[in-house]
């Protein structure tokens, strides 16, 4: 995948190290944090063919983690599909009993009034997830590089083939956070895109990253 952003050098999306888009001029650091978020058509995105791909589908844009409060809750069905996909037989036979057993029993509830009461069964493994308020412990969610990592686990384990984008990554991870977080994508095979306003010097910073730079003079630097 490739992003081609106005008159500058095509920048290579892969899925073995997190690509690095570092800018220390306000203007293109503008046109990218909103073009991969879909409000402009300053930044566009090709497969390895060169075919066009609408960056809504090529590109979940998280943006800045330290500013959302946690894992955004449109990965909900996601999850709730893929765990109604990994359920074994035998746990779905004890929630089939349990859910059964819930449902008699309120019906023999409404025996105690004298009206003609009673329950409509309904077996929906979503509804019943949603019933036990599935969610991400709060504590974890307050660590901007869990917050990542449950990202990019969510699209492997979800099967999700948009890239991951962020932006201010190296505002609240440190040197090793970052190496931590290049081997979670080549391990995952998920590919995640890195925007940063900064010098050319943090590249220091970005080992194991594929590392491309507009300074401010919009002059292109890649290594």
């Amino acid at each position: 995948m490739k992003i081609s952003y106005a008159a500058h050098k095509e920048i290579q999306i892969n899925d073995q190290h997190p690509t690095v888009i570092a800018t220390n001029n306000p203007t293109v650091y503008h046109d990218l944090i909103v073009g991969l978020g879909v409000f402009d058509d300053k930044v566009k995105m090709y497969d390895d063919s060169f075919n066009a791909v609408e960056i809504k589908d090529a590109v979940d844009w998280q943006g800045d983690v330290g500013l959302n409060g946690g894992v955004s809750e449109k990965y909900n069905s996601n999850i709730l599909k893929q765990l109604e996909t990994v359920l074994t037989d035998d746990q779905r036979k004890s929630i089939t009993d349990i859910n059964n057993q819930l449902y008699t029993l309120i019906q023999q509830c409404l025996f105690m009034i004298d009206l003609p009461l009673e329950v409509t069964y309904d077996w929906d493994l979503k509804k019943l997830f949603k019933y036990c308020k599935i969610h991400f412990n709060s504590q974890t969610m307050q660590n901007p590089y869990a917050i990542i990592e449950s990202i990019i686990k969510i699209h492997l384990e979800c099967g999700l083939k948009s890239a991951v984008g962020l932006t201010n990554v190296a505002h609240y991870l440190n040197q090793q956070q970052i190496n931590d977080l290049s081997k979670l994508v080549s391990s995952t095979g998920i590919s995640t895109i890195l925007v940063a306003f900064t010098d050319l010097k943090s590249q220091e910073l970005y080992t194991n990253c594929d590392f491309y730079y507009i300074d401010e003079d919009f002059v292109d630097w890649h290594a």
